[in-house]
């Protein structure tokens, strides 16, 4: 659980890539990314509460009140929703699975996403422990996973550029998703995180059929607090 005091502020920075590529077709590249700050208001364990700041590079300055759950059901801007995100500030159950009461290096857990999340369908992720730093409150988490099936607010369709320079609207449909990264929190809270799923995908009309591949991912880090 999160060791957090009422005043405490923290911050993190963060990025994501996607791209499509395939030998018929340019690459697709999309990357976002993006700073938040968060204050502690509420020291809550399992919900704690934020005055929460997000500003992603081109777009203006988020802010809210937030509560983030330990059980991934979060509130931001007095809406309640299911926090999908691959990484965030604290650790989250529903990607990663319930804390176990005693964790040693080497061990190893699985959970079940129920769910389509930010990088990944609906699957069973391996979690295995890395390693143990009690002095400094450390926790070295690794992650594995496959899944089928749509991720969290996956494009229907993509406008692609073929070799010969013709460009055409054509419907997605993904394969198997695996995805690794590894992950350190301190104290709860995470601290460096690196994550990256890969899936291949096929791109098609009436009259047209690309095979594909599909590379993502996410880098999020702890950063000194500055003020949005």
């Amino acid at each position: 659980m999160p060791q957090l005091a009422k005043g405490d502020s923290l911050a993190n920075i963060y990025s994501r890539t996607i791209t499509y590529s395939g030998d018929s077709f340019a690459p697709l590249v999309f990357r976002i990314s993006g700073t938040s700050t968060y204050q502690v208001t509420d020291n809550n364990p399992l919900k704690p509460v934020f005055q929460e700041a997000d500003l992603y590079d081109g777009r203006p300055i988020s802010r809210s009140v937030s509560v983030i759950g330990l059980d991934g059901n979060n509130t931001y801007q007095d809406k309640t929703y299911t926090n999908t995100s691959a990484s965030s500030l604290l650790y989250n159950e529903l990607i990663w699975g319930p804390i176990p009461a005693s964790v040693r290096e080497g061990d190893t857990w699985q959970n079940k996403i129920t769910i389509p999340w930010e990088l990944g369908g609906v699957g069973t992720q391996t979690v295995k422990v890395i390693s143990i730093d009690e002095q400094h409150q450390t926790i070295t988490l690794q992650r594995e996973g496959h899944s089928e099936g749509p991720h969290d607010n996956d494009p229907k369709q993509l406008d692609i550029t073929t070799l010969e320079g013709k460009k055409l609207r054509l419907q997605l449909k993904t394969g198997t998703s695996h995805w690794t990264g590894i992950t350190t929190f301190r104290k709860g809270i995470v601290i460096s995180d690196e994550l990256i799923v890969t899936r291949p995908v096929l791109l098609s009309d009436k009259d047209a059929k690309f095979n594909g591949y599909h590379r993502e991912y996410i880098l999020l880090n702890a950063m000194p607090y500055q003020s949005l």
